[in-house]
């Protein structure tokens, strides 16, 4: 059964996304603020998409107007950098319908609660399911509008439903095109499985002298180190202990990898940097030119922020992510939004027993 797919995002991943979906013979539309993409991928009809996926996806329509590209959407897929999630969520929650799907993909860290916040402060009472993921399914980057080249296709990687119990709901519809989805318990399974959190901000901030220096290093294969790597794996330690609290047996990042990137020559006796080396999708990726980028911008507020808020409802200590939050705050004074903190999030005062509830 084929459904209809908005894909909120025109970006790198946007374009994978509503391109890999057109290929597998969905319905698809796409929706973009820049009406230079759109009428791009409007003239070419579709999404021409290269690397690990190969092929032409052609697309219903491109557009510029949020609620044309939502209208009989069964899936509403927002594919943005969460720190656009409140503002375009803004935008779409007064087009959702009854049945509808809204699939954050990724949600940083607690963005389906987030979102389920501003669904209650817009009085919008639509029966829609809110799903999420805990990262992005590619590795991509765009060539040219409505071009985009997929280096990776992770194996596998987690979803779940906010309530819990439409989780069902997530598996017949994003799971049967995309088995790579696994459902998970809940929302708060996701958002502490985020693995961005772990390897964009402390490794951008511990690079600082490289990347004001101008020089031109690969991120992962150069920019992960022996001694960077190993601090991230203490920044692990303290996501894994964290997931414990809410009863979750956490994968170690470096299992993360294995199951999402193996390519044979992986194990998991490896340490963190030396399996940044081997992971093929990554061996291209170069780092990137300034500090103001999305790597501290969303990861920091957004993710590590929203992991704080988690710690801090479950009496859970996180000292080196407590570190990288303050170093971030220290070297960008005033730049950085507040982020997912327990009042954004609508959760302030809850018990760890009421949040497990309230995902439920």
């Amino acid at each position: 059964m084929h459904r209809t797919w908005a894909i909120i995002g025109g970006g790198n991943g946007g374009q994978a996304m509503a391109g890999h979906l057109a290929l597998l013979g969905e319905r698809v539309r796409l929706f973009d603020v820049f009406s230079d993409t759109v009428d791009a991928i409007g003239r070419q009809g579709g999404i021409k998409v290269t690397g690990a996926v190969n092929g032409f996806g052609p697309l219903e329509f491109a557009t510029t107007d949020m609620g044309q590209a939502m209208e009989g959407a069964d899936v509403v897929m927002i594919v943005l950098p969460s720190i656009y999630h409140e503002e375009v969520g803004k935008k779409c929650i007064e087009h959702l319908r009854d049945g509808q799907i809204v699939f954050l993909h990724p949600e940083a860290s607690c963005g389906a609660l987030a979102f389920k916040k501003l669904l209650a402060e817009a009085g919008n009472t639509a029966d829609v399911t809110i799903g999420a993921a805990n990262t992005l399914l590619y590795s991509t980057r765009i060539l040219t509008p409505g071009t985009v080249d997929i280096f990776g296709v992770k194996h596998s990687l987690y979803m779940a439903a906010l309530p819990a119990s439409r989780g069902t709901r997530l598996e017949e519809t994003i799971g049967s095109v995309f088995p790579n989805f696994v459902l998970c318990p809940n929302v708060l399974y996701t958002s502490i499985s985020n693995n961005n959190a772990m390897m964009h901000p402390a490794p951008t901030l511990l690079n600082v002298a490289r990347i004001e220096a101008g020089q031109d290093y690969l991120y992962y294969t150069e920019g992960i180190t022996p001694s960077i790597g190993a601090f991230v794996e203490r920044m692990d330690e303290e996501r894994i202990a964290l997931g414990g609290a809410y009863g979750f047996v956490m994968k170690t990042l470096r299992k993360s990898y294995l199951d999402m990137y193996n390519s044979g020559d992986m194990s998991e006796s490896d340490s963190l940097s030396a399996l940044c080396k081997k992971v093929v999708a990554y061996r291209e990726i170069k780092a990137q030119k300034t500090l103001r980028t999305r790597y501290i911008f969303e990861d920091v507020p957004y993710s590590l922020v929203a992991l704080q808020s988690l710690a801090k409802i479950a009496g859970v200590s996180t000292p080196c992510i407590d570190a990288v939050v303050q170093l971030a705050h220290g070297m960008l004074r005033g730049e950085l939004d507040e982020g997912r903190t327990c009042e954004a999030l609508g959760v302030a005062g809850m018990t760890k027993a009421g949040l497990l509830r309230y995902v439920r």
